[in-house]
């Protein structure tokens, strides 16, 4: 029987958070689950996409004297700031064809579920698809990743509220992405290695053409809407459900796995 298991990590540090993600996407080949995270930074964090150099991307002295952390993540893409968001992650075996078996199908699935969780709190969410109209706006400036085109998009106000990204691999499958709650996440162009016209630009369109929950419902918290999110997936999935932490043994193996050389040069070096 397939399950459904909720795991909740509230102000880790971001080693373990990707680390947690890198653990799931290979412990999930052999378990009948799907796996369903719900996680917050302890610190500001930059994710950067899989190819991105630091250095060739980010003001690195100006993240120091702010305390933003940085990191890579397995998706590809461009940097986004987690600062006052809600980050999920969804993954399972793709031999769970119900689950999807192109990209599209599992983001579509994979938002349907989120969708119906922010209807619960109160949130009137619409899917738009965004890649012709953000493409000719690519044309011209360096979108940030958090506007990237995309299929399905997450809409309220005709604003985007929830960027995703995914990532397969032989026998599994990623899929995590950021809800803002606060506006801090309009912050990233502060950090990033560009002109200040090119600053001022990027931080325009990320107020124009997205949105934060806290513009919405201003007493919404990452705990009330985690728990929105979860009943979302549940009824979407339809699947037995459990809300199950971390045992000893798997905290163990995902701070030796974000600890290991093998980690940190490839993800923080």
């Amino acid at each position: 029987m397939i399950t459904l298991r909720f795991i909740t990590d509230l102000n880790q540090n971001s080693a373990f958070n990707m680390a947690a993600d890198q653990y799931l996407l290979h412990k999930c080949i052999n378990q009948n689950t799907v796996f369903i995270r719900f996680y917050t930074w302890k610190k500001p964090t930059i994710t950067l996409g899989y190819m991105q150099k630091p250095s060739d991307t980010l003001l690195l002295k100006k993240m120091t004297d702010d305390s933003v952390n940085w990191i890579r993540r397995p998706t590809g893409g461009r940097a986004v700031l987690h600062w006052g968001d809600l980050t999920y992650s969804c993954i399972f075996p793709k031999a769970f064809s119900f689950m999807g078996t192109t990209v599209k199908e599992s983001y579509a699935l994979i938002t349907r579920c989120l969708i119906d969780g922010l209807n619960l709190a109160g949130i009137e969410c619409t899917t738009h698809d965004s890649y012709d109209q953000l493409l000719a706006v690519k044309r011209e400036v360096k979108l940030p990743c958090f506007l990237a085109p995309n299929r399905d998009e997450i809409m309220v106000n005709n604003r985007k509220l929830v960027g995703s990204a995914q990532k397969r691999v032989a026998e599994s499958i990623l899929q995590h992405g950021s809800i803002p709650i606060s506006s801090d996440y309009s912050r990233l162009p502060d950090y990033l290695l560009v002109d200040q016209s090119e600053r001022d630009t990027q931080k325009s369109l990320l107020l124009a053409k997205s949105i934060c929950l806290r513009e919405i419902n201003p007493q919404i918290t990452a705990e009330s809407l985690l728990i929105y999110l979860r009943n979302g997936f549940s009824n979407i999935l339809k699947l037995d459900s459990s809300m199950i932490d971390w045992t000893e043994q798997e905290l163990y193996d995902i701070n030796k796995l974000a600890s290991s050389d093998e980690f940190l040069k490839t993800w923080v070096e």
